[in-house]
């Protein structure tokens, strides 16, 4: 088409608006993304940090009574603890790829109530509700 073709012309600046606003509303969504993202994870982060600080200080408390009160803890539970305080232990600080942070948690999850029921301590607990009820 000709330059000075006014259909042309308007068909340029279509297609040049256009473009701008997809560059923009792209460059918009990637800042959101990002910045809901950082939320998210924080949250989340919170929330897994609280529920493994529970775990820790609850295997730790449970070790320590073994050494004082050695007919409080059998030794088939002392060695669970021994596997809980390991896995939590081997939990990364830091993002790691491919450090299947749920599936060790999950674990842990497990040993715990496995434990809790060898100690006999009902332990319903709902760590990211702040509930817990022994």
């Amino acid at each position: 088409m000709d330059d000075n073709d006014p259909l042309a012309q308007t068909v340029d600046i279509e297609e040049h608006f256009e473009d701008g606003g997809y560059l923009q509303g792209l460059e918009a969504g990637k800042a959101i993304g990002a910045a809901e993202g950082r939320e998210m994870g924080c949250e989340n982060g919170f929330a897994v940090g609280k529920d493994l600080g529970f775990y820790q200080g609850w295997v730790q408390q449970w070790i320590r009574m073994s050494e004082t009160h050695a007919d409080a803890v059998s030794e088939r539970a002392l060695k669970k603890l021994v596997e809980i305080k390991a896995l939590l232990d081997d939990v990364p600080e830091e993002n790691v790829e491919g450090a299947h942070f749920a599936d060790r948690i999950k674990r842990v999850q497990q040993r715990f109530k496995v434990v809790s029921a060898m100690l006999g301590v009902n332990a319903a607990a709902e760590l990211s509700g702040n509930t817990l009820s022994y």
